[in-house]
């Protein structure tokens, strides 16, 4: 490799590139912005890399890796292009056109990096074949979890143990963030392995944004990036925040992560009932629990969504264990979907049924949807004398809060921008807890309705909060 080669990675990328576990498998994946110089940084993560594996009794340090894209055109015209703005075919190694490799080669270390693209299925058969030591991927949210953990397989077969074997091995990658309805989401933030770290880079409208000296305009080049752009586009590609596809729209518009997630856990009231909205099926369901505090806020403490349970097992097995662990002195009033108790389907009906056996249940019998979301706006646009009107308690409800942030939507006709139907896509998870914070949204509406209508009337007995039904 030739001696000019000067490169300073900043202060994320730098620790992407020093981050690995000796002698045994491990996983790095980086995500920033557009144009933050996570591509050079796997590259010279496997500088790094190479020149850690013990040398071979000749006192060459010889390593193997593939270098992964989904598409051909993209590995061409991306990720090949830039890997050769660093090394060079000569200075740096020997370039094989024919077969999309490069030996490396500089001081005692001689990698053999090849480039692979998974168009097809025996694009993927071939790479999964291979023995390398590492892998790397290039825009990894791309490439389905089963075929990166097939991937992992294969690092670590390269040198042989013949020839001393490997001495550290793994794969790692980097990416624009995704949608949080893609795999990779939950692997990163809910089910990451021990051996495996997850590396976010600063957003590029920050005063930390990274690689700003190598991009047109400098720190420019990102206000620049997001003139004419939706702010679905700039959370994702520029601030490099998990986003939802643009193919729809969300069903509340409202909601403002940094407004209405709360700083810290959210204690519940034992001095009022505690009330349950409730979206029920057994294809699938969901139960929101919260409140309204004295100061006029819907505080959202917690969720379980579930699929295929019937009656008795979603109680017995879902609702009555969890509302023992986080609520155990909590008085219970059950929200549901007023079609559940009137519609033909036998176990739907079963299912309020037993509810009631257990539970107060409080059914409206005028909730159709322009209603429950008014009711749930009447939250997220309005501030109290103590801060939002709405808060959700975001460790507790993982699903309502990527449902609020644009995975509850109205699907989009992607050729006329405008919505399909009237009625929120029913095709993704996400319905169930969107549907009942609607219907939790519009048990409290409801109350302030009447009471805005009979200001010096009692509440009627029937609507009061009672103190009888706990939870048992």
């Amino acid at each position: 490799m030739t001696d000019n080669i000067v490169y300073t990675p900043p202060p994320i990328i730098k620790d992407f590139i020093r981050h690995y576990l000796p002698g045994e498998l491990f996983y790095n994946w980086i995500v920033g912005p557009v144009g933050s110089g996570k591509t050079t940084g796997i590259f010279f993560k496997l500088i790094h890399m190479a020149k850690l594996q013990a040398p071979h009794k000749d006192g060459i340090r010889r390593t193997r890796a593939v270098i992964v894209r989904n598409t051909f055109p993209q590995l061409r015209d991306t990720t090949i292009k830039s890997w050769f703005e660093w090394f060079k075919d000569g200075p740096s190694g020997k370039w094989r056109a024919t077969d999309k490799d490069f030996l490396l080669r500089y001081n005692d270390v001689e990698c053999e990096v090849m480039f692979r693209a998974l168009d097809t299925p025996d694009d993927i058969e071939r790479v999964l074949s291979l023995q390398v030591t590492f892998v790397l991927i290039d825009e990894f949210v791309h490439i389905p979890l089963d075929i990166m953990n097939a991937l992992s397989s294969r690092c670590g077969r390269y040198p042989p143990p013949k020839d001393g074997g490997a001495t550290n091995w793994g794969i790692w990658g980097s990416s624009n963030p995704a949608t949080e309805d893609n795999a990779w989401y939950d692997y990163l933030f809910t089910n990451l392995p021990t051996n495996a770290r997850y590396f976010k880079q600063p957003s590029g409208l920050s005063p930390e944004a990274e690689n700003l000296d190598n991009l047109p305009g400098g720190r420019e080049y990102y206000t620049n990036q997001s003139k004419g752009k939706s702010e679905g586009w700039i959370k994702q590609f520029i601030e490099a925040e998990w986003g939802f596809s643009a193919a729809g729209k969300p069903v509340i518009g409202t909601f403002k992560p940094d407004m209405h997630l709360s700083k810290g856990p959210l204690q519940y009231d034992k001095t009022v009932p505690l009330v349950v909205g409730f979206d029920p099926g057994l294809a699938g369901s969901a139960f929101i629990f919260g409140q309204e505090d004295l100061h006029g806020r819907l505080k959202v403490y917690g969720e379980l969504v579930q699929e295929g349970y019937g009656a008795k097992r979603l109680i017995e097995e879902r609702l009555r264990p969890y509302l023992r662990r986080r609520f155990p002195d909590a008085k219970i009033i059950i929200a549901p979907d007023p079609a559940a108790s009137i519609r033909g389907q036998r176990d739907e009906k079963t299912i309020v049924d037993e509810l009631r056996r257990h539970y107060q249940v409080k059914v409206e019998t005028n909730n159709r949807l322009t209603q429950r979301l008014t009711s749930i706006e009447h939250y997220t646009t309005r501030l109290t004398d103590v801060g939002p009107a709405f808060l959700v308690d975001a460790a507790e409800c993982p699903v309502l809060v990527r449902a609020l942030k644009g995975g509850w939507r109205f699907e989009l006709n992607p050729k006329t921008d405008k919505m399909k139907s009237p009625e929120p896509d029913k095709k993704n998870p996400y319905s169930h807890p969107g549907d009942a914070l609607g219907y939790l949204a519009r048990y409290y509406m409801r109350q302030t309705e009447r009471t805005e209508r009979y200001p010096t009337l009692h509440i009627p007995k029937q609507y009061a909060p009672v103190n009888q039904y706990h939870h048992r």
